[in-house]
C-alpha cells in the first residue's frame, strides 16, 4: 500500500511540472512581419508595438520589466547570434493573427540554426538576456542572472598629515567596481576636491593647503551604472610645527699659541752671515686679523772674532692682510761684536702664510732690525737683516 501511495505522489509531482514546448519552425506566427529584421527594426518594434510588448510581458509574468525593456532597447548593444537546435528559452512572444501569445519553457527543435539578435536589459540588480530571431521578431527571454552589487572600500594614507604633504586616496579594494567617484569635504561640508578613479587607476595623491578635519567620501559604480553605498573616512590636516632656528655652533679658538722661528741673516758692518733662532708666544687679539707676538732667542755669526754670539727678543703686533701679514714693534739685541753696544731695536716684518692646518700654521718672512735710542749705535753699522721660517702651534 505504501508503495502505491509513493508512486502516486511521484506521478502527481511529475504532472505538476510543465513540459517544455518544442518549437520546430519559426516565421509561422511572427511578432513582427518582416522576414529579414535589421537591428534598427528592434527600436521600431519597441515604439510601434509597445502595447503588444506590454501585453506579452505581462502574460509571461514579467510585467515589471516592460518599461525597462522599452527604454533600454533604444541604446542596447545589439549583437548577432544564432538560435541553435536544442537551445532553451524561458519564454517566447509571438502573434496568432492580432493576438499576442506566450510560449514558456521553449526548446528550439528546428533542423538548422536560425540567425538572431541578442541584447541585455538591466533592472533591479539583474540582467535579462533576450534573443530575437531575424525571421520573425519573436521577443524571447534566454535567461536572467544576478549582477554582483558594487562594494566600496576606501583607505586614506596617512590619516593625519601636515599641510602641503601628499595623501594617497585608495579605492583598489573595492569590488565589482568599474569606476569610483571621490569627494573631499571640509568641516563645513563644502566640497574642496573631487576626482574620478578607474579600475586600472584606482588610487591618487592629493595635497591640501589648509589645516582642518576633512571627510573623504567614495562611491563605486559597477555595471549598468549601479552605484554602491558611500564609504567614508576622516583625514586630519595640521599645520607643520614651527621651525626653531638652530643657533650656529661657535667654536672658540684658543687665542694663545706657541711658536718657533729660525733662519739665516746678515749683520751690518760687512754684512756678515749668521744663523738665528727664537721661540715665544702668539696671542690673537682679533680673530684672523691682529696678533701680539713675544719672542726670545739668539744668533750666531758664521765667523769668529771679532764677531760673537748675541741674544735678541721681539715684542710685535702682526696685522694680517689675507695670506700676507705686516709686523712692527720693538726688540732688543746684545752686542754681536767686540767694541759695539747692545740696545733697543725698531723691528719690521713682512711675511706670507704658506699653509694652515686647524690651529697650526707656517709662514716665511723677512725682518729688518734698526737700532734706536741707544747712543753710539748708528744704523749703517748696527742694523740686521733676517730671513725666517715661523711655525705656530
Amino acid at each position: 500500500m505504501k508503495k502505491v501511495v509513493l508512486v502516486g505522489l511521484i506521478f502527481c509531482f511529475m504532472l505538476s511540472i510543465p513540459a517544455a514546448e518544442k518549437v520546430t519552425r519559426l516565421g509561422q506566427h511572427p511578432f513582427y512581419k518582416d522576414k529579414d529584421i535589421q537591428p534598427g527594426d528592434l527600436k521600431t518594434i519597441a515604439v510601434d508595438k509597445a502595447g503588444d510588448v506590454k501585453q506579452g510581458f505581462e502574460e509571461a509574468g514579467y510585467g515589471e520589466l516592460v518599461f525597462a525593456f522599452l527604454e533600454q532597447i533604444q541604446q542596447a548593444d545589439v549583437k548577432t547570434t544564432v538560435l541553435n537546435p536544442g537551445d532553451t528559452l524561458e519564454w517566447m512572444l509571438f502573434k496568432k493573427g492580432r493576438k499576442v501569445e506566450v510560449k514558456k519553457d521553449v526548446i528550439f527543435a528546428g533542423k538548422k540554426p536560425v540567425p538572431a539578435y541578442m541584447f541585455s536589459i538591466f533592472r533591479d540588480g539583474k540582467t535579462y538576456d533576450f534573443i530575437v530571431p531575424q525571421i520573425c521578431g519573436n521577443i524571447s527571454l534566454k535567461n536572467s542572472q544576478e549582477i554582483p552589487p558594487p562594494l566600496c572600500a576606501l583607505t586614506v594614507t596617512p590619516s593625519e598629515v601636515e599641510v602641503g604633504k601628499p595623501v594617497t586616496i585608495d579605492m583598489c579594494a573595492s569590488q565589482n567596481v568599474l569606476k569610483s567617484y571621490v569627494e573631499v569635504l571640509d568641516a563645513a561640508g563644502t566640497v574642496v576636491k573631487t576626482f574620478e578613479l578607474t579600475a586600472d587607476n584606482c588610487s591618487a595623491e592629493i595635497v591640501l593647503d589648509k589645516a582642518g578635519e576633512y571627510s573623504v567620501v567614495g562611491i563605486g559604480e559597477g555595471q549598468y551604472a549601479v552605484k554602491s553605498s558611500p564609504c567614508e573616512t576622516m583625514l586630519k590636516v595640521s599645520e607643520p610645527p614651527p621651525i626653531v632656528p638652530i643657533a650656529p655652533v661657535v667654536v672658540k679658538k684658543n687665542p694663545l699659541h706657541f711658536l718657533v722661528e729660525a733662519g739665516p741673516g746678515l749683520l751690518k758692518g760687512t754684512y756678515t752671515g749668521m744663523f738665528w733662532a727664537r721661540a715665544g708666544i702668539l696671542f690673537n687679539l682679533v680673530v684672523d686679523r691682529l696678533d701680539f707676538i713675544l719672542t726670545f732667542g739668539g744668533g750666531i755669526p758664521v765667523i769668529g772674532d771679532p764677531w760673537k754670539a748675541f741674544i735678541m727678543g721681539n715684542a710685535l703686533l702682526n696685522l694680517h692682510l689675507g695670506p700676507a701679514y705686516l709686523g712692527a714693534g720693538l726688540g732688543f739685541s746684545t752686542k754681536e761684536r767686540e767694541l759695539r753696544k747692545g740696545g733697543i731695536d725698531l723691528v719690521g716684518e713682512l711675511g706670507i702664510n704658506i699653509f694652515k692646518v686647524k690651529s697650526s700654521s707656517a709662514s716665511i718672512f723677512g725682518e729688518l732690525r734698526a737700532p734706536i735710542i741707544t747712543k753710539d749705535r748708528p744704523f749703517e753699522n748696527h742694523h740686521k737683516l733676517l730671513l725666517g721660517f715661523r711655525y705656530i702651534f
